[in-house]
């Protein structure tokens, strides 16, 4: 008994350090609500891509999980849905609830119709995502192709937090989607950065009305309008100018974060240096 109590214990300890939020619906891949996975992860499925407290980096894309059996969630090209998510570590979450937000960030919900090769970014949330509190609408584009091959067919979540360490979180489902065109949707990649193979170092703008962890101010306002609008393939309209810049001198390992007005100064790994591209930044030799 004491010795499966020393076990809750620990599980407790490891959600209430790494435990932070999941999709939900869609139901992603190894998720513990879904029915259709090979392998429900109670552990690790809210850790980074990068690794967290008793979880060893994942690759990317989806983390490496397996594909489901079959499809848990249908999509019709035009349908307007609530992307929800759930913390493992808080199943019924009030407004004091930490929910490990890191302050939001920078969500983007994408198709992929090759596995996770290649995205097309549908919908993007600035600032205030995620949050277990409330729900993220998107919209698949009317113009999207039918994809009935499991294992080829998925809708992603991925997360750049605004605070705490450079991380980058994704979500998998496996969807299949049912559409009318017979023209491929174009590629609009995801924002991909603070992992190895990556190199850019990116910390997005954060919620202003919370900076902590629990309950933020919920979707902009812009946002939802922008992710409703007929698909478009023009890019996005620029949020947060200037958020990360190296410093001045070309051969300095440093670089500036800026985050809700804060400056904070960080430097690259090892012997890499700062290169400026465009509003990121890429520690390399």
């Amino acid at each position: 008994m004491k010795f499966l109590s020393s076990l809750f214990l620990l599980a407790s300890l490891i959600y209430s350090v790494s435990a932070h939020t999941t999709m939900s619906y869609p139901l992603p891949r190894s998720h513990i609500f879904n029915p259709n996975t090979p392998f429900k992860d109670y552990t690790c499925l809210t850790s980074p891509l990068n690794g967290g407290v008793g979880c060893l980096p994942k690759p990317f894309p989806c983390g490496g999980y397996p594909v489901d059996t079959k499809f848990s969630t249908i999509l019709i090209a035009g349908q307007k849905f609530n992307v929800t998510f759930y913390n493992p570590a808080a199943p019924n979450p009030d407004s004091s609830t930490d929910q490990a937000r890191h302050n939001g960030g920078l969500c983007e919900f994408a198709l992929s119709y090759n596995g996770g090769i290649t995205w097309t970014k549908i919908a993007t949330y600035h600032k205030t995502c995620p949050d277990v509190l409330f729900g993220w609408t998107v919209k698949i584009p009317e113009n999207a192709p039918t994809c009935d091959t499991l294992g080829q067919c998925l809708f992603s979540w991925s997360w750049i937090n605004a605070a705490g360490n450079l991380e980058f979180y994704q979500n998998c489902a496996d969807v299949k989607i049912i559409g009318k065109s017979i023209t491929p949707l174009p590629e609009i990649d995801i924002t991909k950065a603070n992992l190895p193979e990556f190199e850019d170092a990116f910390f997005p703008e954060g919620d202003p009305s919370n900076t902590g962890n629990a309950k933020g101010s919920g979707p902009l306002a812009k946002d939802i309008t922008e992710n409703l609008k007929p698909f478009s393939t023009k890019p996005e309209p620029e949020y947060a100018p200037e958020t990360t810049k190296c410093v001045k001198d070309k051969k300095s390992p440093y670089y500036i974060v800026y985050n809700n007005g804060k400056k904070t100064t960080l430097k690259c790994k090892g012997t890499k240096v700062c290169h400026q591209r465009h509003n990121n930044i890429v520690c390399k030799k």
